[in-house]
């Protein structure tokens, strides 16, 4: 019995640290090898995660990406999105992405810029709605 209750224990914090905030992220959206080409041609601005499970940056920022992705879920032009690069590696290479996680925007098919700052909810999103606003003003113009 006390061996169970230690085991729900155990599970309980790795849940409550993020250590499976990545998967469980309802409205991130998953890019892989089959829909990534497609998604980031569709005209959206898409702001990506390129990360790794086991990596501890990335589940510390995994809540901070899913609040983004909650925030934007039903935005008409931003996308929040994140690809594994141990499941999608030809993704992450075509991306040269060096290190997890690395965060950039994407759109028609070109990146647009790559994400330096903050790891806060905050600086993401103004980061986001500033870059969306610059490349939708030339995509107009």
């Amino acid at each position: 019995m006390a061996r169970r209750a230690l085991s729900v224990l155990a599970i309980a914090a790795l849940l409550a640290c993020g250590a499976f905030a990545d998967e469980d992220a309802n409205s991130v959206l998953k890019l892989t090898e089959d829909n990534y080409d497609d998604a980031i041609s569709d005209g959206k601005v898409y702001f990506i995660k390129y990360f790794a499970p086991w990596c501890g940056h990335c589940k510390r920022l995994a809540p901070t990406w899913a609040e983004l992705a909650e925030t934007y879920k039903n935005h008409d032009s931003i996308q929040i999105a994140h690809v594994d690069c141990t499941t999608d590696r030809d993704v992450c290479s075509d991306a040269e992405i060096k290190g997890y996680p690395t965060l950039k925007v994407m759109h028609d098919g070109e990146e647009v810029k790559a994400y330096r700052g903050a790891r806060e909810l905050d600086a993401l999103k103004k980061f986001i709605e500033e870059t969306a606003n610059e490349v939708l003003t030339e995509t107009t113009e």
